[in-house]
């Protein structure tokens, strides 16, 4: 009977264990960092930007004066989730309409950083931030001198 006995008390001590280390993984788990949602919703929206001549030569101090106003404005840039984008330009009022007052293209994430027109020669890489309704980007690699200007002179204002 003493060895029923012995048998019972290893049984219930290994159950113990088990039911232990259960509830240990359980609760580990429970205080481990939620999965975030892809980085990338973030941005999936309209959000808005005023750039006057003085931003775009605080940014750019070389910036050519002949093409200040085409480069000026308030811009609306709207971000679709299937990775395309388009962005529409209003001049400020001493300046012409643009000639390219309309331009679409492609989008794409990785962590923080957002990557303009991927594997084109007009390609962008701009490190981005979303603050509860502002959109900051910051210039990471690219030509587009004007792009430039306009994507970082100021932060965006999620409008839509």
């Amino acid at each position: 009977m003493k060895h029923g006995t012995r048998a019972a008390k290893e049984t219930a001590i290994s159950t113990a264990g088990i039911t232990v280390a259960i509830l240990v993984t359980i609760l580990l788990s429970s205080c481990a960092p939620a999965a975030t949602p892809d980085q990338k919703h973030a941005l999936v929206g309209t959000w808005a930007s005023t750039v006057t001549k003085e931003d775009a030569l605080r940014v750019v101090p070389d910036f050519k004066q002949e093409f200040l106003c085409d480069n000026t404005g308030t811009f609306s840039w709207e971000f679709k989730e299937d990775g395309k984008f388009a962005i529409d330009q209003k001049p400020l009022p001493d300046c012409p309409a643009p000639a390219n007052a309309h331009v679409e293209d492609t989008w794409s994430t990785d962590g923080n950083r957002m990557t303009i027109a991927k594997g084109q020669p007009a390609q962008e890489i701009y490190e981005w931030a979303v603050e509860g309704k502002m959109l900051v980007l910051k210039h990471v690699s690219g030509d587009c001198v004007p792009c430039k200007a306009v994507n970082t002179a100021n932060p965006w204002t999620r409008v839509g």
